[in-house]
């Protein structure tokens, strides 16, 4: 079970309860797939010149920023990482970019390989969250690429978890 949100988190459940679970380490150290993991690397990659230059432009323009401005946000702002997450809609709305489409099936080929895979399981990844939901083909493409199937994506678990709770 998958959950790519904001943050990340991912644990193995065998239908009844959690058995194993892989510290997503925040967004610091982990959180790959995450919306901040996405807005970290793709800030990165755009003022390191790794992604097109009109990525950058566009980036700071719609956002009124600055790349000075941008750091401070990052590093001397509080909540840093729901700033990055919030940059999230502009790299959905490029993510038919070639650029941009290898950029998120890397991103989302690091939450497979630094999470699931060490579940060393034949179950498939299910997934819940915004980000999850809203980039199910590009999670698809990544989990194809290292042979990891796939299940379902839930784009609001708490019907569900209604359901199997009972009426409050």
């Amino acid at each position: 079970a998958c959950i790519l949100g904001t943050g990340s988190n991912s644990c193995l459940y065998n239908g009844q309860e959690i058995v194993e679970n892989v510290s997503p380490l925040g967004y610091i150290l982990g959180d790959e797939g995450s919306g901040a993991y996405l807005g970290k690397r793709f800030v990165g990659d755009c003022l390191k010149g790794l992604l097109p230059a009109g990525l950058r432009d566009g980036l700071l323009e719609e956002y009124g920023l600055t790349p000075s401005l941008l750091l401070e946000k990052v590093y001397r702002q509080p909540l840093a990482n729901r700033f990055l997450a919030s940059l999230v809609p502009y790299i959905h709305r490029h993510r038919q970019q070639p650029e941009v489409a290898a950029f998120l099936t890397d991103c989302f080929g690091q939450f497979f390989l630094r999470n699931v895979l060490a579940y060393h399981s034949p179950l498939p990844a299910s997934f819940t969250g915004s980000v999850a939901w809203y980039f199910q083909e590009e999670v698809k493409k990544a989990a194809t690429h290292i042979n990891i199937p796939v299940g379902s994506f839930v784009k609001n678990p708490i019907e569900g978890l209604v359901r199997y709770h009972g009426t409050v």
